[in-house]
């Protein structure tokens, strides 16, 4: 049997077809977990593992439980792309609507979201029980009107009397249940008034 010695001048033949390994340059945004690919005849083909799909679909009912707790716990996890105007909103009662032609409001929302946007001289009147009168847009109907708001001794609290009943519950048809908002605009040097929710939606 003769046996070939290997030299640097006689190095040995080897099969370039079977030896040769193959370099992907290939960049995937894919983990080798998730997908496995093949190449046919020049045609690369992807092939996604079931396990991937099972664990979308576990991620995806994760996320869906944890939305369902945050409700439970009263927080919210979505974003809020902007800031709700109507700070001063109120859910209309029987009182609102009645024969006193007032609609109250409690003292701290008054005294932190109205009061200081009045003047010295109005915030006094206000306070003193003798009132001061206040410009209302209603913008839902783009018409202009006056209340008169002062602080009612008897339960501390502040109303908003005048034409309450006549341009607001009457013109508007406010119903007990129906959730109205004001709002200062600064443009108009007046506060915005809006029927925000009716009881039958």
């Amino acid at each position: 049997m003769h046996h070939e010695l290997w030299s640097p001048q006689n190095p040995p033949h080897r099969n370039n077809s079977h030896e040769t390994s193959s370099i992907s340059t290939q960049l995937s945004l894919i983990s080798s977990s998730f997908q496995s690919t093949c190449n046919h005849g020049g045609i690369t083909r992807t092939h996604y593992s079931s396990g991937s799909k099972r664990n979308n679909r576990k991620n995806v009912k994760k996320i869906c439980s944890n939305n369902k707790e945050s409700q439970y716990w009263g927080c919210s996890t979505s974003l809020e792309l902007y800031d709700n105007p109507w700070k001063m909103k109120k859910v209309l009662t029987r009182s609102d609507l009645g024969k006193l032609n007032r609609l109250l409001f409690g003292s701290d929302l008054l005294e932190n979201l109205m009061l200081p946007v009045l003047g010295a001289a109005a915030q006094r009147d206000a306070e003193s029980g003798m009132g001061t009168p206040i410009r209302v847009w209603d913008v839902d109907t783009m018409s202009m009107h006056m209340l008169i708001l002062k602080r009612w001794a008897s339960f501390k609290n502040y109303v908003l009397i005048g034409k309450w009943n006549h341009e607001f519950v009457r013109r508007r048809e406010l119903k007990k249940g129906d959730e109205i908002g004001l709002q200062w605009d600064s443009y108009r040097h007046c506060f915005n008034f809006s029927v925000l929710k009716r009881t039958h939606e």
